[in-house]
């Protein structure tokens, strides 16, 4: 089975609600990795509930809980440790059922109905996240301290009427849990769930100095969770959480082996199977980070075929993996294999969800990067046009069709694309999307400023491009970080393209090398280094420049084409 993380969310009286909810929060969202959607109270039955068998062998031993109860138990551990919330509090649920007297079985529902690291807890969960709290608090006072302790520290991320602002309890929870990891240094799961609720009080913002510094509690939870991983090197849930922590790091290569591990811990999640991208997508592996979610895609698809999971996780995670994996294909050059996944992304997103949430529109739009970069202008030109109200999707359309027509040497019609782009970033309403805290407008800025350096490198006018293109450069290397990241290609690579057909070595190097720094083993970008060396004369620094070449290249025979940076 698949992990679709919070996305999988079955709501309190189905999908009208849930996007209401969504809505209604989305003013306090933060950045997230995939989508805002969250676990909202549902009802299973146990026989409804199967205990899967692809899960792996992740245990917390409750004293008193039959074969069944601790099973159940388990999974709803594993699976809230693999972000699929909703499925894990259909575990728990199952597992009260059969034992009403379990009391962390009533913990753990209420863990999964609160905040994790993508999305803030939504309202309408407080009541069944209080009401099965309450019945762990009645239930907890014969329990032996190691379980007792969790109920106890919970019991502060929650209130029966918590404030709109709910920071402080989540910060009191984070302080709760800080106090059972010091009582229990020998037990992971106090650990794990003490890194969690810590990264929860600053989700997605652990690192500062350009990924330098540790921010916040970030150094504290980097620690405990390379202690846990210490002793249990295969530990699914301090991997995941590493993989997050250290991602936006300058050193995400110290998750590499444990990301190479990751996948065989938990192989029916799907989620779990697609994490160790975000690992192999940093340090320039983009052929495991392809194959990883491939192979995430199809655990997907074979989760849907049985799970009763919500409609909004096929408009989401699952998304979110062919996206990875078509950006993926785009920075090994492998042509074909974006186009199809642009395809297969563009259709697993219906245009009424999209609608509904303006988190959704960077990936709506992100088919037509591809196709700028791989299809020929006749095809682009005959692409659907999105519909008006989703800005950003438009936008990129515009930008491709831009593109093809430069590609053309249309200078008129490449004109009227970049007009429409400017009269997007100019009248467009970006509200919506700042309340996501997606940077709609700076994307729409880089698009015109692309765009216009295209026009002009094909019109001749070089120091025009280079131009445009340092524009492109200050507002593209701002951007916030996320994976994939909202701009598909590092547009320094560019500026070192033009500069070497205006024969400034030194420059288009420089501008490579750095692009290269932060876009690691980027084959369009070794590709124009090893062209400059060549023009220098530089035969050995040339020949490494191309040995890395083949190393990330797996596109077309002979490398990039060098008029496409």
């Amino acid at each position: 089975m698949s992990s679709p993380g919070g996305v999988c969310a079955p709501s309190v009286a189905g999908r009208p609600v849930l996007l209401q909810a969504l809505l209604a929060s989305a003013a306090t969202t933060p950045r997230t990795e995939t989508a805002p959607f969250q676990p909202a109270p549902m009802k299973a039955a146990p026989g409804d509930v199967p205990l899967y068998k692809d899960l792996g062998r992740m245990s917390f031993k409750l004293e008193h809980a039959s074969p069944k109860v601790q099973a159940y138990f388990d999974q709803g551990l594993r699976l809230a440790f693999a972000f699929n919330h909703a499925e894990a509090q259909r575990a728990f649920q199952a597992a009260q059922k059969l034992d009403p007297g379990c009391a962390l079985c009533f913990w753990g529902e209420a863990l999964v109905l609160g905040p994790n690291i993508n999305v803030p807890m939504q309202a309408e969960a407080n009541a069944p996240a209080w009401a099965a709290l309450t019945r762990a608090v009645v239930l907890k006072d014969k329990l032996p301290p190691r379980e007792r302790v969790l109920i106890e520290a919970l019991q502060q991320r929650y209130a029966a009427e918590p404030p709109a602002d709910r920071s402080a309890l989540d910060a009191a929870y984070a302080d709760a849990m800080k106090r059972v990891a010091a009582q229990f240094p020998g037990e992971d799961l106090m650990q794990v769930l003490y890194a969690e609720a810590a990264m929860d009080t600053q989700p997605w913002d652990y690192w500062e100095a350009a990924g330098a510094k540790p921010k916040g509690s970030t150094a504290d939870i980097v620690a405990v969770l390379e202690t846990v991983l210490k002793r249990r090197p295969n530990h699914a849930g301090a991997i995941h959480l590493y993989i997050h922590a250290v991602e936006a790091s300058t050193r995400p290569e110290r998750a590499l082996e444990p990301a190479r591990r990751l996948a065989a811990q938990m192989p029916g999640a799907g989620h779990i199977v697609h994490m160790p991208a975000h690992i192999y997508y940093r340090v320039g592996l983009y052929r495991e980070s392809l194959d990883a979610n491939r192979q995430a895609i199809a655990v997907d698809e074979a989760y849907f075929k049985t799970s009763p999971s919500d409609p909004l996780y096929r408009s989401a995670y699952y998304p979110h993996n062919i996206h990875f994996l078509m950006v993926s294909a785009q920075m090994g050059g492998a042509a074909k294999t974006a186009i199809d996944a642009a395809a297969k992304l563009d259709a697993s997103m219906p245009v009424d969800v999209v609608k509904a949430f303006p988190i959704m529109q960077p990936v709506k739009a992100a088919p037509y990067t591809t196709h700028a970069q791989f299809s020929p202008p006749d095809v682009i030109l005959k692409l659907a046009a999105p519909p008006d109200d989703l800005v950003l999707v438009r936008v990129m359309y515009h930008y491709a069709r831009a593109l093809a027509q430069a590609t053309r040497h249309d200078a008129a019609a490449a004109r009227l694309e970049i007009d429409a782009i400017t009269a997007l970033e100019k009248g467009a309403d970006f509200k919506p999307f700042d309340a996501w805290g997606i940077p709609a407008q700076a994307i729409a800025q880089t698009a015109r400023l692309v765009a216009t350096a295209r026009l002009a490198d094909a019109q001749g006018d070089l120091a025009g491009a280079a131009a445009a293109l340092e524009q492109a450069v200050a507002i593209e290397e701002g951007l916030a970080y996320t994976e994939p990241a909202y701009w598909y290609y590092p547009v320094r690579q560019s500026l070192g393209a033009v500069r070497l057909r205006q024969g400034r070595l030194d420059e288009a190097e420089k501008a490579l090398r750095e692009s290269l720094a932060r876009v690691r083993n980027n084959g369009w970008a070794l590709a124009a280094l090893a062209e400059v060396y060549r023009k220098r004369g530089d035969v050995a620094a040339e020949n490494s420049a191309r040995q890395a070449l083949n190393k990330a290249w797996f596109g077309a025979e002979g490398g990039p084409d060098l008029t496409k940076l």
